[in-house]
């Protein structure tokens, strides 16, 4: 990509004109994930397979305007099979893209990495978030993982998490993201293990672990996206104040983050799952439509062959 995405208008505008791509829903009978469906035809990003109870689904699509006719669905009531059958038509060409409904988070990841009918490459499969950060000149996105998938990552882990959000970077246009590992600190503390490893990881980096991208740690979240912070506190790196990426250092810490972004801070929030054979979208069940709009788009992009 030639241009860097900087709001989601311009992301769903930029996956317009690579789309549309279609999305195999697994469980879809809820009307935020059928609103967000809608608008993906609408806005000519995606068309969609949709898996569950086809009488709730009709009837929903029905009650929020849409014209079920312009829908594939193909009917199974019961939840983790209706994953299973969304994961089927991924895993055979019928759709590029696999979104969750009204399913768990757990039965539908045990689906989509299950070892005989599932989606794994061998690859680590992670959760990157992206949200808007209005402070910076004419916004920019900021990525953030893993706050979805994987609970206490390693250093080998979290290269690969590093390796994924990356990836998710340069189809946003980022062509060398500034890669900031967070802590509790940014300063090496015997008892903050995130600050041990933010010391290992970067040093591999600077011998080409990672490819197209600046890594830095350990930051604190203030120095890490505050420039005057990051001067405060006199730290000296291409990362500091500027980061476009911010890597946690455990599920525990992203999840608690990214929700005080959307219900204190009011942001939306796209995120898309990097590392399977297609992108996946586990946008929790209570997620708005816009939201999860939005993270249709990112996954559209990620169908995109790099640039």
């Amino acid at each position: 990509m030639d241009r860097m995405v900087r709001n989601f208008d311009e992301l769903l505008k930029t996956a317009a004109s690579v789309g549309p791509k279609r999305i195999a829903v697994a469980a879809a009978n809820d009307a935020q994930t059928l609103t967000a469906c809608r608008d993906a035809v609408i806005r000519g990003v995606a068309d969609s397979i949709l898996v569950g109870d086809r009488e709730w689904i009709t009837l929903i699509l029905e009650k929020i305007g849409a014209d079920p006719g312009n829908f594939e669905v193909r009917h199974e009531p019961d939840p983790a099979k209706a994953s299973e059958a969304a994961v089927r038509a991924v895993r055979t060409g019928e759709a590029e893209v696999l979104m969750k409904g009204n399913v768990s988070t757990s039965k539908f990841v045990q689906a989509a990495l299950s070892a005989t009918g599932g989606l794994r490459t061998g690859r680590l499969l992670s959760d990157v978030e992206v949200y808007e950060d209005d402070r910076r000149p004419g916004c920019q996105l900021v990525l953030v993982s893993d706050g979805g998938i994987n609970i206490a990552p390693n250093i080998k882990q979290k290269l690969e998490i590093i390796r994924n959000a990356v990836e998710v970077a340069h189809r946003l246009g980022i062509k060398n993201p500034k890669v900031a590992l967070l802590s509790g600190s940014e300063k090496v503390h015997p008892d903050f293990q995130s600050t041990i490893d933010a010391i290992a990881i970067v040093k591999m980096c600077q011998y080409g672990e990672i490819q197209d991208c600046v890594v830095d740690g350990p930051f604190g979240l203030d120095n890490a996206i505050d420039m005057a912070a990051a001067r405060a506190k006199g730290i000296e790196s291409p990362v500091g104040g500027a980061a476009e990426v911010l890597i946690v250092p455990n599920l525990e810490t992203g999840n608690i983050f990214c929700k005080g972004l959307q219900y204190y801070a009011d942001k939306t929030l796209a995120h898309v799952a990097v590392g399977a054979k297609a992108p996946i979208l586990i946008d929790s069940r209570t997620a708005p439509a816009e939201a999860k709009l939005a993270s249709i788009a990112l996954a559209v992009l990620m169908c995109q062959e790099p640039a």
